[in-house]
């Protein structure tokens, strides 16, 4: 098979892939602490062209370039920049200025997240809905009631007494989180709990997503796949003809 049919047929996977990951990031532009994914790609395979020179009876060959097989998408990369702030006038709400994540515990999985949109279940623990207790200093942080005070270092007051404080985590190394679902991660590596953090209430952390950039992102890898589409009839339409043309010469 031509050379080119292997080119361009990766090319529009590549970019189809490349559109479904801007059209993610537009659904979850509104999910708290949601944080875009970039397609990273890389050539698969490559070809040493060399340019050949007859000198009497030797023939010298001289490199001019590599040159790409395929171009695949090798990976997602989540861009962990901060998301804009959005007062909410919510006590269960709070969002982390500056590097880190909170930790949610689910069902035994420490998870991580920027999303910090919490509630306080019916037995009085704080937590992200559906992924489990948000955790503190000393493991579940149990309140108990809507009433409490909430200083910005993590502390969480009621009745006078400091109960617990909001733990927040970080990495030295943001490629050691896995992203398991929106806005959640998991890690093998042993985070570091941050000492001095600083945590804002009745506020959430909204996504890093750009609208604009997204969409002009989508709209070029759709234009980058309608020419690879054009491209692969041209190459079907030259093969038909060398099959059933060309072939009758003679």
């Amino acid at each position: 098979m031509s050379r080119g049919f292997y080119t361009l047929a990766s090319g529009m996977l590549t970019q189809q892939r490349k559109i479904d990951i801007s059209s993610n990031n537009i659904a979850n532009m509104n999910t708290a602490g949601y944080k875009k994914e970039q397609a990273v790609t890389s050539n698969f395979g490559s070809l040493l062209i060399n340019k050949y020179k007859q000198n009497g009876i030797n023939e010298e060959a001289t490199p001019i370039n590599n040159v790409s097989l395929i171009r695949i998408l090798e990976e997602n990369n989540s861009i962990h920049s901060q998301g804009s702030l959005e007062e909410t006038g919510s006590i269960t709400d709070f969002a982390i200025m500056g590097a880190g994540f909170f930790a949610i515990d689910s069902n035994g999985q420490i998870l991580y997240t920027r999303n910090g949109s919490f509630n306080i279940d019916e037995e009085g623990y704080l937590i992200l809905e559906g992924s489990g207790r948000v955790q503190g200093e000393f493991g579940d942080i149990y309140i108990g009631t809507d009433k409490f005070v909430f200083s910005e270092d993590g502390s969480i007051t009621v009745d006078d007494e400091v109960i617990d404080n909001i733990a927040v985590y970080d990495f030295a190394d943001y490629n050691s989180l896995n992203k398991i679902r929106e806005g959640l991660f998991t890690s093998n590596i042993e985070p570091d709990l941050v000492d001095y953090p600083l945590i804002v209430n009745n506020t959430i952390e909204r996504s890093n997503v750009n609208i604009t950039e997204e969409m002009t992102g989508m709209m070029s890898s759709q234009r980058a796949l309608q020419s690879a589409a054009q491209a692969l009839k041209i190459y079907d339409m030259i093969n038909d003809k060398a099959v059933n043309e060309i072939g009758k010469i003679g």
